[in-house]
């Protein structure tokens, strides 16, 4: 569906997009953390939705091209990995944490919007907010971590 990538694998220009997505997140998120901890709780809050709606498109998009290929094995088909051990050791777990991010962050999002005034000040919220984000922060540092093994298993080797 999409022309292949500009990393050099057999992945198409989609899936380079998300793994750079992916990789990139983590700078993000981490950066992120350190305005909410900075008391700069409008500015985290701006880029959270921001980064959760960015992540949306792309994800929408990745999960449509995935389906238009057949699925992620359908995709990897290619790899030496191919219907290892490995290759679906790495996809299963990656597809665990991306599932649990986007589960705890979307109602962290959600729950937050509600709870917290606008513009966000510390309230009885904080704590549960804290909890859950920084789960919510591990979860998708994980995400990201783990989808460079599938896609160097699944598409570079």
């Amino acid at each position: 569906m999409f022309p292949r990538g500009f990393l050099g694998t057999r992945a198409d220009l989609l899936m380079d997009v998300v793994i750079v997505a992916l990789i990139a997140v983590v700078p993000i998120v981490l950066y992120n953390w350190r305005l909410a901890r900075g008391g700069h709780f409008a500015k985290h809050k701006t880029l959270q939705i921001s980064l959760a709606l960015l992540l949306a498109a792309v994800v929408g998009l990745f999960e449509y091209n995935l389906r238009m290929q057949g699925g992620i094995f359908a995709a990897t088909s290619g790899s030496s990995y191919a219907g290892t051990a490995t290759l679906d050791f790495w996809i299963y777990l990656h597809t665990f944490f991306a599932i649990t991010t986007l589960l705890v962050w979307t109602g962290l999002i959600v729950m937050s919007l509600r709870r917290f005034p606008s513009p966000p000040i510390p309230g009885p919220f904080s704590g549960i907010h804290r909890f859950w984000g920084r789960l919510g922060m591990v979860w998708m540092l994980v995400t990201g971590v783990t989808s460079l093994p599938v896609y160097i298993f699944g598409f570079a080797l």
